[in-house]
């Protein structure tokens, strides 16, 4: 008796795993007709340039530098400006080397006349007091930049007055706005003007740039 048992109980197996096989053959054949195999390719296949954004999407432009801001918040001024004018931009901070409190040293020569000549003329153009002029060298300040003070030298100069440049050396940080131009629309003259005359830029150059691509702000 068990041994018919046995077997009726292997019988019913076998038909309960032969039925579930009829079952789930259909379902893989649907899972496998979904990939399309026109779709598939090799790898040599691909167009390389397909490819670039897997290093980043990098584009090439070519964009204006205005430089020489001293502080960010002249900067982020610039860049909210050319951004309302449809351009992008970014900020660039970098510490240079620069001057300050400029002066014109005047050597005052040994000799009595010659000296007495130069003390004549610094008292009727600088107004000073001769007490102010008695060593061997008199400093004139108040010079905005070296600029203004090259301008007083040279007028020294021409008036055979001996005299050099001095100033205290200052490491500052500088900000640098670089704005990005597009194909088919550069950056206008009018624009480079307001920004120029409006934010004290030292300078501004075009250059060729290299940005993480984005979208192009709205106008």
């Amino acid at each position: 008796m068990l041994r018919w048992i046995a077997l009726f109980t292997l019988l019913a197996n076998a038909l309960l795993f032969l039925w579930y096989s009829i079952q789930v053959a259909p379902v893989a054949d649907k899972a496998s007709a979904a990939v399309d195999i026109d779709t598939l390719r090799l790898v040599s296949e691909i167009n390389p340039k397909s490819l670039a954004w897997l290093q980043g999407d990098v584009e090439t432009s070519s964009c204006v530098e205005f430089d020489g801001f001293g502080s960010w918040v002249k900067a982020s001024a610039v860049k909210r400006f050319v951004y309302e004018q449809g351009f992008t931009s970014e900020i660039d901070q970098v510490r240079v080397n620069g001057e300050r409190n400029h002066r014109v040293v005047v050597m005052l020569p040994p000799q009595l006349n010659e000296r007495m000549k130069v003390i004549d003329y610094l008292a009727r153009t600088e107004k000073r007091e001769l007490d102010d002029m008695l060593d061997f060298e008199y400093a004139i300040t108040g010079f905005k930049d070296r600029h203004a003070a090259e301008k007083k030298l040279t007028q020294l100069k021409g008036a055979k007055i001996k005299a050099r440049i001095e100033f205290d050396p200052v490491n500052q940080l500088r900000f640098k706005v670089r704005v990005f131009e597009y194909i088919d629309r550069k950056l206008s003259n009018e624009i480079k003007e307001v920004v120029v005359e409006s934010y004290s830029v030292e300078k501004n150059e075009k250059k060729v740039c290299q940005r993480v691509a984005s979208l192009r702000p709205t106008e």
